[in-house]
C-alpha cells in the first residue's frame, strides 16, 4: 500500500533536482551572455577592424588608471577574451582580436622570429611605420616616453597562449593564416626558451629589445600553456614535431609534483629544476587538472590542497597569504571543480562573480582594493611587487565566461564533449 506514495515522492525529488540544476545551468548562461555583452561593448573602431582590449578600465567613480595601464592590452587576457567571446559565439568580435594578434606576429617594430610581446596598444589596431603599436606613457618629468620592460617582453607562457588562441580561432573559422601563426610562435618558444639542459621551457624575456633579459627560472603555469598548444597543434597538424615538444613540457610538470603534499610546485628557481618551495600560485595547482589528462586523477587531493592553502571565504587567493579574493582564479576554480566532477563546490564560487560585476558587465580583479601575488614585476623589482587591484579586468571577465560555460580554454571548443554550434547567447 505504500509504494505508490514512495515512488510519488521519489520521482517529485528527481523533478525538483532536474528542475534546480536546469535554473542553476540558466544562471551560468545567463552570466556568460551579459559578461559577453560586456566585452563587446568595451570593442570600438570600424566592425572588421582588429582589435586589442584594454586589459584594465578604471574603476567605478572614474578613478583614473597608472599611467602604465592607461593604453595596454596584456596579450594574455586577449587571448582568454578571443575564447570567451567563440564561446559566445561572438564571432565576430573574436575575430577582431585574432586578427590583431596575427598582425602582431607579423608587424612588430624589431622581431620577426615568431615572439609576441607580453603586451599590445590597446584599441583599434592602426599598425605604424614601425609595426604593430607598444604600450607606453610621456613622462613630463623626465620629459621621456616611457615603455614597461615586462610588456614590451616576452614571457613564454603569454606567447603560448596567443597560441591557444589562435588555434581556437582555426577550428572557429578554418582560416589556414590562424594555423600558421600558432604553429610560429609555438616553434619560436621551442627556439628561444628550451631549457638545453633539462627538461621544460624558460620564463621567457624580459626588457627591451634588441637584447632582453633571459629569465632562466621555470614556471608551471609557462609548461603547462606549453605542452596544451602543443598538444592541440599535434592534433591538427601531423606534419610537425609538436608530440615530442610537449613532451618535454610535461616532463617538467611532471617533476614539479609534489606527491607528499599532493599539489603542484609553482616552478623551478633559475637555471635549476629544483623546485621553489617558498610559494604556491593557484594556477599552477588547477590548470594541470584540466589541460593533461594523466592529472586528472590528482584533482580530489589538489583540489583539497588548494582549498586549504588557498581558499578564503566566497573565493579562492592568488598565493597563500589568503588575503583576499582573487576573481580570475576564483573563475578559474569554477570551471575546474565543474570539469572534475565537483560542479556543487562551484556554486557559491558563481554567486561571488555575480556579485563583483560593474555596472558595464566586466568583472573586477579583485573584491579588496589590492590582492598581494608574491610575484616580481620584473627581475630587479621588488619582491612581491606584482599585485592586482579593485579594477574592472577583462582576464577575469574572459574566465568568468569559460567557467559559465564549461569551456576548457587547453583544448578548445572542439575539444569539448559537446560541440554544439548554436549560440548560447542570441544576438539581440
Amino acid at each position: 500500500m505504500q509504494t505508490l506514495p514512495v515512488l510519488a515522492f521519489i520521482l517529485m525529488g528527481t523533478t525538483l533536482f532536474a528542475s534546480s540544476a536546469e535554473a542553476d545551468d540558466e544562471q551560468r548562461r545567463q552570466l556568460a551572455c551579459s559578461l559577453c555583452d560586456g566585452l563587446a561593448a568595451q570593442m570600438s573602431g570600424e566592425p572588421e577592424q582588429p582589435f586589442i582590449f584594454r586589459s584594465f578600465e578604471p574603476a567605478n567613480g572614474g578613478s583614473a588608471l597608472h599611467p602604465a595601464l592607461e593604453n595596454t592590452g596584456f596579450t594574455y587576457d586577449n587571448a582568454v577574451a578571443l575564447m570567451a567571446l567563440y564561446g559566445c559565439q561572438r564571432k565576430k568580435e573574436a575575430r577582431r582580436v585574432a586578427d590583431a594578434l596575427v598582425l602582431a606576429l607579423e608587424t612588430d617594430r624589431h622581431y620577426h622570429d615568431g615572439r609576441l610581446r607580453n603586451a599590445y596598444r590597446s584599441g583599434p589596431v592602426i599598425p605604424g611605420k614601425e609595426g604593430m603599436l607598444l604600450p607606453g606613457y610621456w613622462n613630463a618629468t623626465s620629459n621621456s616616453w616611457i615603455e614597461d620592460g615586462y610588456q614590451v617582453g616576452s614571457a613564454t607562457g603569454s606567447t603560448a597562449w596567443g597560441a591557444l588562441a589562435l588555434l581556437m580561432a582555426f577550428e572557429e573559422t578554418e582560416q589556414p593564416a590562424y594555423l600558421d601563426a600558432a604553429r610560429k610562435i609555438m616553434d619560436w618558444i621551442h627556439r628561444s626558451t628550451a631549457d638545453p639542459r633539462n627538461a621544460g621551457y624558460f620564463g621567457g624575456y624580459f626588457g627591451h629589445e634588441p637584447t632582453p633579459e633571459r629569465m632562466t627560472w621555470k614556471s608551471t603555469e609557462h609548461n603547462l600553456d606549453v605542452y596544451a598548444a602543443d598538444r592541440w597543434l599535434a592534433r591538427l597538424d601531423d606534419g610537425g614535431d609538436w608530440q615530442h615538444q610537449g613532451d618535454s613540457a610535461l616532463q617538467f610538470l611532471e617533476a614539479m609534483w609534489n606527491e607528499g603534499e599532493g599539489r603542484f610546485f609553482i616552478g623551478s628557481v633559475p637555471d635549476s629544476n629544483a623546485p621553489n618551495i617558498e610559494m604556491s600560485g593557484l594556477d599552477a595547482e588547477l590548470w594541470p587538472l584540466i589541460a593533461v589528462p594523466d592529472f586528472r586523477g590528482k584533482a580530489s587531493r589538489v583540489i583539497e590542497w588548494t582549498e586549504i592553502h588557498h581558499g578564503v571565504d566566497g573565493g579562492f587567493d592568488f598565493n597563500s597569504d589568503r588575503d583576499g579574493i582573487w576573481l580570475e582564479g576564483t573563475a578559474q576554480a569554477a570551471l575546474v571543480l565543474r570539469l572534475t566532477g565537483q560542479g556543487a563546490k562551484a556554486k557559491p564560487l558563481f554567486k561571488t562573480i555575480e556579485a563583483q560585476r560593474t555596472p558595464g558587465n566586466l568583472v573586477y580583479a579583485t573584491v579588496n582594493e589590492q590582492l598581494s601575488t608574491g610575484l616580481q614585476v620584473g627581475p630587479n623589482s621588488t619582491p612581491g611587487d606584482f599585485k592586482y587591484y579593485r579594477l574592472p579586468h577583462i582576464g577575469a571577465t574572459g574566465w568568468a565566461v569559460l567557467a559559465a560555460l564549461d569551456l576548457n580554454p587547453f583544448v578548445g571548443t572542439a575539444g569539448q564533449a559537446s560541440n554544439g554550434k548554436e549560440s548560447p547567447c542570441p544576438q539581440k
